[in-house]
């Protein structure tokens, strides 16, 4: 399923501006698709504002969509409003799990050539290739955070979280990510709808059953965070927060997560938007999500 933001004009955020001082005289620069790897999706689109320097803080916004669809350009409003405020953003697109026929029936069963793994490795090659263009861009190399929405704030919590980040992003956003991937603990799983069990298998490489549920621990940011990853970790949930038949979708297991959080001392604070659906397209939803996010990166690491 694709999820897409809406565009949106931030009218009444605007007079809220972050404004920093810098004694550099450096324009506004902006690349589109720029390649960070050898594969045609490995690309970024890079924001660089005016006046930048060295502390100057990079945002890496990871789009949605199922972890088999979506694209960069759907987050462009967004992305444009963090740039607007003197971030540095790069808003890449990564390598997608193979979706083709889900829709047949009976459904397709095969293994994709591209798991989950090999795009949190794009997280972390995209990471990596800011980091290495710092002092090309006069940004900074150790000022990172990731920014996701749906499939990309999962894939962002994993990389936060895994052995990859090796201190090199300092603060995690998730904005409304699949924290639980899990599915043999639910009664009767084998009864979900076929394609929630295709793509569990396309995702990992391995059919769901307890014997293989090790597999969709490691793709669920719930069984990942540790305690040797304290990275500071902002989750907004959408009230209602439906995600086609996928399940663990709910606030109960947002609330597990911050638990979870909690239990390990990672720090972390939890944002609902009342009213809102998965992709923050009621009205208002999206300006609130951007004033915490704001708030969130202004202050966060």
């Amino acid at each position: 399923m694709r999820m897409k933001f809406v565009s949106v004009i931030f009218l009444l955020l605007s007079a809220a501006a972050c404004k920093k001082s810098s004694s550099t005289s450096l324009e506004a620069e902006t690349f589109s698709n720029v390649s960070y790897g050898s594969n045609s999706l490995q690309k970024m689109d890079v924001y660089l504002p005016a006046k930048r320097s060295a502390a100057t803080k990079v945002v890496v916004f990871i789009h949605g969509g199922s972890f088999i669809g979506g694209d960069k350009s759907d987050y462009a409003s967004l992305v444009e409003e963090l740039y607007k405020r003197d971030f540095a953003v790069v808003n890449i697109n990564y390598r997608l799990v193979d979706g083709s026929g889900l829709e047949t029936n009976p459904i397709t069963h095969k293994k994709s050539s591209i798991l989950m793994a090999d795009q949190v490795t794009d997280v972390s090659a995209a990471v990596d290739f800011v980091i290495s263009k710092a002092e090309d861009w006069q940004i900074s190399s150790s000022k990172i955070a990731i920014v996701g929405h749906s499939a990309g704030a999962t894939l962002g919590l994993l990389y936060t979280y895994g052995n990859k980040n090796t201190s090199k992003v300092k603060a995690v956003a998730n904005l409304a990510g699949a924290l639980d991937q899990t599915f043999t603990d639910i009664p009767n799983y084998s009864a979900l709808p076929a394609q929630v069990l295709e793509l569990g298998y396309r995702y990992t490489g391995y059919d769901a059953s307890p014997a293989n549920e090790g597999f969709y621990k490691a793709i669920s940011p719930l069984y990942v965070a540790n305690a040797s990853q304290k990275v500071n970790t902002l989750t907004i949930f959408p009230e209602n927060n439906a995600v086609g038949a996928f399940p663990k979708q709910n606030r109960a297991t947002f609330d597990a997560f911050g638990s979870k959080l909690n239990q390990l001392g990672v720090p972390h604070k939890f944002v609902q938007i009342p009213g809102a659906d998965h992709s923050f397209t009621t009205a208002g939803s999206i300006q609130l999500v951007f004033i915490e996010l704001l708030s969130f990166l202004s202050s966060g690491f």
